[in-house]
């Protein structure tokens, strides 16, 4: 894949909506590996079941991280509220598995982000001219010039 520098505003927002779709799923599945186990929350260490969800879940922190300047840009370019910082100030594993069964990131949370990519998209996508848009002299040109043809 290119480096996020040289691609379109468009194919940019392609690119995050992938990253923030497989990093929900790496949320997703570290905190499934988390539930299967009595834990004590906020551990310092990973215990090594999870080591390959902590694995994948830095991964793509790491490749959000990197997408995330560029899609500040693009929403204060764009006057939309950025709510992908958010994203990266999640707590994994903050409370014990039975104390609490909801994610880190939540329903609303991720509607935001989805919605906030939606608008971006279309802020991006450059949309083709099909000729719909008339100039001032409309398809049938200027007033002179229809004056002139009548008489001719």
């Amino acid at each position: 894949m290119s480096a996020p520098s040289k691609l379109s505003d468009h194919e940019f927002v392609v690119a995050l909506r992938a990253a923030i779709e497989q990093y929900f799923t790496a949320v997703d599945r570290w905190e499934t590996a988390y539930q299967k186990y009595y834990r004590m929350p906020a551990a310092v260490t990973i215990s090594p079941d999870m080591a390959p969800e902590q694995r994948d879940y830095d991964e793509r922190r790491r490749h959000l991280q990197e997408l995330l300047p560029r899609a500040r840009r693009l929403c204060l370019k764009h006057q939309l509220q950025e709510p992908f910082s958010g994203l990266l100030r999640v707590s994994l594993g903050q409370y014990a598995p039975q104390e609490r069964m909801d994610s880190a990131i939540g329903r609303s949370e991720r509607g935001v982000v989805t919605k906030c990519l939606a608008q971006l998209d279309d802020a991006c996508r450059e949309w083709p001219d099909d000729g719909r848009a008339a100039g001032p002299e409309g398809p049938r040109g200027s007033l002179l010039r229809r004056i002139l043809e009548f008489f001719y």
